[in-house]
């Protein structure tokens, strides 16, 4: 897997269960995250699109998680896009900061939309070429 962003985060305790982890579903926001601040990287702001009509809509989510973290970790989520016609795949992967550790494998698949209907990611193409990026297919 090639990364082409990444960004650090920290646990906090609100996010954790009984059982003291983060709770499954928070997983989701961090890789959220990453993502629109990749967006933000590439110079392509998330509401701006969605004034001119253009959204991105996650239309699949798989999560395997590998180990917990808990409490203040800090940890990097990792972040590489493939291109699949309309479809865009976010490889996002997250790793224990301290001890490099992957704890969660992620893959997330968007489409872009207008009108509700799909359209071509030639935005985003534009975007990372203008960073030197492209996504693999």
């Amino acid at each position: 897997m090639e990364y082409i962003f990444e960004i650090e985060m920290q646990v906090r305790d609100y996010e954790c269960d009984l059982q003291g982890i983060v709770n499954n579903s928070v997983y989701q926001n961090y890789l959220e995250h990453c993502r629109h601040e990749f967006l933000k990287f590439v110079e392509l702001d998330f509401a701006e699109l969605h004034n001119q009509g253009v959204d991105a809509v996650v239309v699949k989510a798989e999560l395997e998680y590998k180990a917990s973290l808990v409490p203040n970790d800090k940890f990097i989520v990792k972040l590489g896009i493939t291109k699949k016609g309309v479809r865009f795949i976010f490889n996002q992967d997250i790793y224990h900061k301290e001890s490099g550790k992957l704890m969660v494998k992620g893959k997330v698949t968007s489409v872009l939309t207008k009108n509700r209907r799909p359209i071509l990611p030639d935005i985003i193409d534009e975007a990372l070429s203008k960073k030197g990026l492209a996504a693999s297919s």
